[in-house]
């Protein structure tokens, strides 16, 4: 059994629930990127956007990525905009983890995103317009450095856990 797992795809697909369920199915540490980088800087991401820039966010990720990725028995959620740093990709490549691509159609992304005011990047009048967008650009690196992949959109979370134990198994 693969002693390592990253879960990377859009916000609102589910990594955190996703990784939190399958963590604890399987005995592993559940780590949240996003969450270990507000610990440690004091601050909100929002607020790290808004004073280091997107690129000062980026070596943080990366930095706390490079952390994560050592450990043994572990599932890392990922932020969605991991796979746009093409150091935090080689990172994720060179380890021997898998990386699972939690996917939604833009309908379910749009639906499940409607009333989040916690993302900058959402805080505008045509939300969809945006997520469609952030999709097409990440859409492709998100299958390049997926080792399987797992439509979230019309299933429960305790179901795409066992999709995914299921599929591990046959690995």
């Amino acid at each position: 059994m693969v002693s390592k797992i990253i879960l990377v795809g859009m916000m609102g697909a589910g990594k955190t629930t996703i990784g939190k369920l399958l963590s604890n199915k399987l005995g592993y540490d559940f780590i949240d990127l996003d969450k270990i980088i507000e610990e440690k800087s004091g601050v909100k991401i929002n607020t790290i956007f808004e004073i280091e820039g997107e690129a000062g966010f980026r070596e943080r990720e990366l930095q706390v990525l490079s952390d994560s990725i050592e450990k043994d028995k572990v599932i890392i959620s990922t932020g969605g905009g991991i796979v746009t740093n093409e150091k935090s990709r080689a990172q994720l490549i060179k380890h021997n983890t898998l990386v699972i691509y939690l996917k939604a159609n833009l309908q379910t992304l749009c639906n499940r995103l409607k009333n989040d005011n916690s993302r900058p990047i959402l805080n505008v009048d045509d939300k969809e317009q945006v997520i469609e967008r952030i999709l097409e650009e990440r859409e492709p690196y998100y299958q390049y450095l997926a080792d399987m992949d797992v439509d979230t959109s019309h299933m429960k979370s305790i179901d795409v856990v066992k999709f995914i134990i299921k599929k591990m198994d046959a690995i």
